[in-house]
């Protein structure tokens, strides 16, 4: 599959690598690692580009934090449509709200990462 080969932004964004090399990892480590969360190298361990191309770059990365999260919402919404339509509407919520809660270092990962790839492309 094309787009999951080195040298694409989703092969980028989904292995945790640098948008120009490919190579070096952004994060330290994966997004459940309590220790690690949200720890990311300040330029990438293998071509030394630096990710922050400005100061406060990554707040840009909310409002794809925000489109994930709707996206987890439609995404449950559909689900319960389909498979539990007599579901009471607390229950809903309280599955909503644990499914937002439990994803949500997954989604902080995931927007900073598209959001550097949209400024940035892969460079043999």
């Amino acid at each position: 599959m094309k787009l999951l080969k080195k040298g694409s932004k989703l092969y980028s964004i989904l292995n945790n690598k640098c948008p120009q090399c490919q190579e070096g990892d952004f994060f330290y480590s994966h997004p459940y690692d309590i220790n690690q969360l949200g720890k990311k190298h300040i330029n990438c361990p293998n071509c030394k580009l630096k990710f922050e191309r400005e100061p406060g770059f990554f707040y840009g990365s909310m409002y794809i934090s925000y489109a994930v999260g709707v996206g987890i919402f439609v995404a449950w919404w559909i689900v319960k449509t389909l498979l539990f339509p007599t579901m009471e509407a607390g229950m809903m919520v309280l599955i909503m709200a644990f499914l937002q809660i439990a994803l949500a270092p997954l989604s902080m990962y995931a927007s900073k990462l598209i959001w550097l790839n949209l400024f940035m492309s892969y460079n043999n």
